[in-house]
């Protein structure tokens, strides 16, 4: 409403008003952040009362600002600011004929009552405004933006949390990586000894056939001096196979005797206090150690999943595993039986090993000689309830898990 439409209302009947305004301006300048207020207001903070010259310019600077006019109109309580005051505030229509008719009532009152009373009123007025509004209007109007700024600050914690639970998972799964390509190397490694043993076979066996060769016949006196020089030849050929032979022999032997020819065990790994060995929790804390874990494949999906046929249950059993890899970080390698099994070599896993018994051999003396080929300073668990293989495996020095309690952890 602007001075013209409530030119009826004479200034000085709006003191009340003007002075909580001036209050609650001089108040909200005090927080942080601080409430807009017209910046015109601000010579009157430290004003200890308003002068009748002032009124008008108060009432313009508030009546040009109506956000800060609506904001006043909500705070306005009765016993801070008196009907006139609160009717100019809301601004509402026709508020100026009403605002006339209680000016005129209060006109005719002042004749009867003290100015020293009025003077007294206005000063209880102004300390209830310091002692209750202004505490609690002004929180009230700072209460929707400290909330937002904290709703800000906890998306931007979440936004962390969530980057930091992908880096996490990204860091797991590189372990993994690495896990698998140091199981290839040892891999490697024995087959290359494997190999290096095999061909140290061949020449030790070619050394001995050259050894046990007979003689040759007596030689004809026209080619005496051909044969003499075959002979040297091979004498020459032997020595230098043995020769060749002798390091390593020798290495090997020392090896031996530094051993006393003694077999070198595993030990099993030790299970916590009170966890029994064909429990789910044993199953779990074994998946989590570093411990190599070598499953028989179909012990445990014909007890998982007997219903479904051989092709889905090894596609169960894998998915399960890989999720167990995931969340454990299990160094895994299943075993199933038959590598003419159509499509037994499609899937490409990455987090777990898939072997297939190769032609005429069964899955179970795969598992014993992976056991046997692993060194015997790695651990290395089971998972079959055959106990044929069971009694094998644990004369090597591993650990047994039953099906079922692997079962119980997928």
């Amino acid at each position: 409403m602007d001075e013209e439409q409530g030119a009826g209302v004479e200034h000085r009947h709006l003191r009340s008003a003007l002075e909580f305004a001036v209050l609650m301006a001089a108040e909200g300048q005090k927080r942080k952040p601080a409430v807009p207020f017209p910046k015109d207001l601000r010579p009157f903070f430290n004003k200890p009362r308003l002068t009748n010259s002032a009124l008008g310019r108060l009432r313009r600077c508030i009546e040009g600002d109506p956000v800060f006019r609506t904001r006043l109109s909500a705070g306005a309580l009765p016993e801070l600011v008196d009907d006139i005051g609160r009717l100019w505030l809301a601004d509402a229509k026709g508020w100026e004929q009403q605002a006339s008719v209680l000016a005129s009532a209060a006109d005719a009152a002042v004749d009867d009552v003290d100015l020293k009373t009025q003077l007294k009123r206005a000063e209880k007025r102004r300390a209830a405004a310091e002692q209750a509004t202004v505490r609690a209007q002004a929180e009230l109007v700072h209460r929707d933006e400290v909330a937002q700024m904290q709703s800000i600050e906890i998306d931007d914690l979440r936004a962390e949390l969530a980057k930091s639970e992908e880096i996490v998972f990204e860091i797991r799964t590189e372990l993994l990586d690495v896990r698998m390509d140091v199981r290839h190397a040892r891999d490697r490694e024995a087959a290359a000894e494997a190999k290096w043993a095999t061909l140290t076979d061949q020449l030790t066996d070619q050394l001995t056939a050259a050894r046990r060769q007979p003689a040759p016949p007596a030689p004809v006196l026209d080619n005496s001096a051909d044969v003499a020089a075959a002979a040297s030849a091979a004498r020459a050929l032997a020595e230098q196979l043995e020769s060749l032979l002798s390091t390593p022999l020798a290495v090997e032997a020392s090896t031996k005797q530094a051993r006393g020819n003694r077999p070198i065990h595993r030990t099993p790994v030790a299970l916590p206090g009170g966890v029994i060995g064909s429990s789910a929790e044993a199953a779990e804390y074994l998946a989590r150690s570093d411990a190599q874990m070598l499953i028989d494949g179909y012990n445990v999906t014909k007890l998982g999943w007997p219903n479904r046929s051989l092709e889905r249950q090894r596609v169960a059993l894998l998915d399960a595993m890989e999720n167990l890899a995931r969340r454990f970080g299990t160094d895994a390698t299943v075993v199933f039986d038959g590598a003419s099994i159509v499509g037994a070599h499609a899937d490409r896993r990455r987090l777990i090993r898939v072997v297939y018994s190769p032609e005429g051999v069964i899955a179970d003396d795969v598992i014993r000689d992976e056991v046997r080929r692993l060194p015997t300073n790695c651990a290395v668990v089971v998972v079959t309830n055959d106990a044929e293989i069971v009694r094998d495996v644990r004369a090597d020095g591993a650990n047994v898990v039953p099906s079922n309690a692997l079962l119980a952890i997928l």
